[in-house]
């Protein structure tokens, strides 16, 4: 279950429109010159390349201070009053959207969009008292289309963007056609290929609001109950998986048997009686147990799907079982390398990956509501045809105290460590549902990211309703996507067990 989390916030709107034609000529006269005509047909499509959306806002809000000021002059000099109270009007808001562009892009778009819904108002006036209604219908698809883009910058969400970009789409065609009708084929071409441009970019947000609502009806809590023999798995977490600019990287708490009276004892999750406690033998004198050469081998299982394991709850006696089943190509990177009775370890291919230990290590201060509770950290780099940007990944057991504020220091850490020129994946057991999760990312800073959670992948000791609190956070890659069951796990009942979280039993 993943998606671009909130795509579309208020003050950034996912595409960049105004109606330069208001920049240019006032009142409305088609231009003669080619170089202008060209100009105004292709800046929309410049604007495409969000970065030239400023530039073009300072620019062509220019050129409208110039032109409204121009107007007025010429008012001024025929002496008509009605048109002056007007021009000078218009001539201050074109300022006043000039001087907040400078000092507040999105403040000066909400300022030109009003304006070009008050020309537009003006337009329809006339329009309407010269009896003229195809030119008051399209004066009035561009109110309506106006006030829509005004409506996405203020508020934002992937449903208004939808409404938006149907509607620019619509304002093109019925402008395309007028254009043709009076030959302006240059014109008419521009707009009904911008209409084109429009209708995918509205098809790609209705997708994301798919993915949405597939999310959303994913994560219903499902009261599951008291699984106990029917839990047939030899963790109370399930592992999950991403795939990130072609890297697999795979994240379990495998449950340290240090907390096993949590499982047996208390039963806090109706466990006690399922594969948990019925393989926690020991069978060595260090404490291994059934249970720990059960989880070694499914840990094994994964290695020869992806190129990146991160373990959450390891114990020093399942640590030294896994470390004799290490290929050769592959390496252990611990929270600390000396015996602690609960540690995160990041297990890594290196045939595909080189670990930067100059620039990796564990923090211990990120929490500052819980001393001491580390974080790991490790930067790889990429080895290989291609190579790629380096690769962050951040493994961390997140406190689970709701009255902390853990999930918004763990998510500033993140964003303080973050680069615009890596791959930063932040993955292990958050203890905290997705919704909870993506306020914490968007609250420290973060406006643009994935946040993947496959599948639920643990029951609530309270409630005892399943839940998603095992999530993979991504910023910075350009492609990421959900590994199946079978790319996380080949062998094992993840499938079935999954499928028990979701009620089916």
């Amino acid at each position: 279950m993943t998606a671009i989390v909130n795509p579309v916030r208020p003050l950034n709107p996912p595409y960049y429109h105004r109606e330069y034609s208001n920049d240019v000529d006032r009142p409305h006269e088609q231009p003669s010159n080619i170089y202008k005509r060209v100009t105004l047909v292709a800046l929309p499509f410049l604007s495409l390349y969000k970065p030239l959306g400023l530039p073009i806002s300072l620019g062509m809000g220019a050129a409208r201070v110039y032109t409204s000021a121009n107007q007025l002059i010429s008012d001024i000099q025929s002496g008509d009053c009605k048109k002056i109270s007007f021009d000078l009007l218009q001539t201050t808001i074109a300022v006043i959207a000039l001087a907040s562009t400078i000092f507040a892009h999105p403040i000066g778009m909400i300022v030109t969009t009003s304006q070009d819904i008050i020309f537009e108002l003006s337009d329809l006036v006339q329009s309407l008292q010269k009896g003229d209604l195809e030119a008051s219908l399209i004066s009035l698809t561009k109110i309506i289309n106006n006030a829509f883009y005004l409506a996405l910058i203020c508020r934002g969400g992937l449903e208004l963007s939808i409404v938006s970009f149907a509607m620019q789409a619509i304002t093109l065609v019925i402008s395309s056609r007028d254009e043709f009708k009076k030959g302006h084929i240059l014109e008419g071409c521009g707009n009904l290929l911008m209409a084109a441009v429009r209708v995918n970019q509205g098809y790609s947000q209705f997708k994301l609001l798919q993915r949405q609502w597939e999310i959303e009806e994913a994560i219903k809590r499902i009261v599951v109950g008291e699984l106990h023999k029917k839990w047939q798995f030899p963790s109370d977490h399930l592992p999950v998986g991403i795939e990130v600019d072609g890297v697999k990287i795979i994240s379990w708490n495998v449950l340290n048997n240090a907390y096993m009276e949590w499982v047996t004892t208390k039963d806090s999750q109706g466990l006690n009686g399922s594969m948990i406690s019925d393989l926690d033998k020991v069978v060595k004198p260090n404490g291994l147990t059934q249970r720990d050469l059960i989880v070694v081998d499914m840990v094994a299982s994964m290695m020869n799907s992806g190129q990146v394991v991160a373990l959450q709850e390891c114990g020093v006696p399942f640590l030294e079982a896994l470390q004799e089943r290490l290929p050769s190509h592959w390496q252990m990177v611990k929270s600390f390398e000396t015996p602690r009775t609960d540690q995160d370890v990041i297990l890594f291919d290196k045939s595909r990956l080189a670990y930067r230990p100059d620039q990796s290590g564990v923090t211990k201060d990120s929490y500052p509501s819980v001393p001491n509770r580390p974080i790991q950290n490790a930067l790889f780099s990429r080895i290989g045809e291609g190579h790629g940007r380096d690769l962050r990944v951040i493994n961390a057991h997140i406190p689970g105290d709701p009255a902390l504020p853990v999930r918004e220091e763990f998510a500033k850490y993140i964003h303080d460590i973050h680069r615009d020129d890596q791959v930063t994946v932040a993955l292990g057991d958050n203890n905290f549902e997705r919704d909870e999760m993506i306020l914490a990312y968007e609250r420290m800073g973060f406006s643009e990211f994935s946040l993947h959670s496959p599948w639920k992948t643990n029951i609530d000791p309270y409630g005892k309703h399943s839940k998603a609190i095992d999530h993979l956070f991504v910023a910075g890659g350009d492609f990421s996507r959900d590994l199946t069951t079978d790319e996380v796990l080949q062998n094992g009942n993840l499938r079935e067990t999954i499928a028990l979280l979701n009620g089916v039993v």
